[in-house]
C-alpha cells in the first residue's frame, strides 16, 4: 500500500523534473518490493526508487549500467540534494 510519505516523495521529485519533461510523463509504481518513479519515453524507465520503510530511508538512483547507487536520506527534504543526479538519469532517457 502506498503511503503518504511515498506520495509526497513522488510529488517532490516530479516537481524537480517539471522543467525537464512534462509532469504527466512521470509516474510512480508501487510494488511489494519497491516504490519506483518512472519516466515515459516509448516505454516506462526507472528514474529512481525510494525506500522509506526501513530505519535508514534510502533513495536509489540507477547509474549508466542500471545498477542502483544508494543514498541515505534523513527526511524527504533531503531529496532536493539529488536533483542534478535525477535530471542526469532522466537526460539519458530523453530522445532528442
Amino acid at each position: 500500500m502506498t503511503t503518504e510519505a511515498e506520495i509526497e516523495s513522488f510529488n517532490i521529485i516530479r516537481g524537480m523534473l517539471a522543467d525537464t519533461v512534462p509532469i504527466e510523463d512521470v509516474k510512480y509504481k508501487d510494488t511489494e518490493s519497491y516504490f519506483g518513479i518512472l519516466y515515459k519515453n516509448n516505454s516506462w524507465k526507472q528514474i529512481c526508487r525510494i525506500n522509506l520503510d526501513t530505519r535508514k530511508k534510502q533513495l536509489l538512483i540507477p547509474d549508466e549500467n542500471k545498477k542502483f547507487i544508494r543514498f541515505y536520506i534523513e527526511s524527504l527534504n533531503d531529496l532536493y540534494k539529488y536533483k542534478d543526479k535525477l535530471i542526469e538519469v532522466l537526460n539519458r532517457y530523453l530522445v532528442r
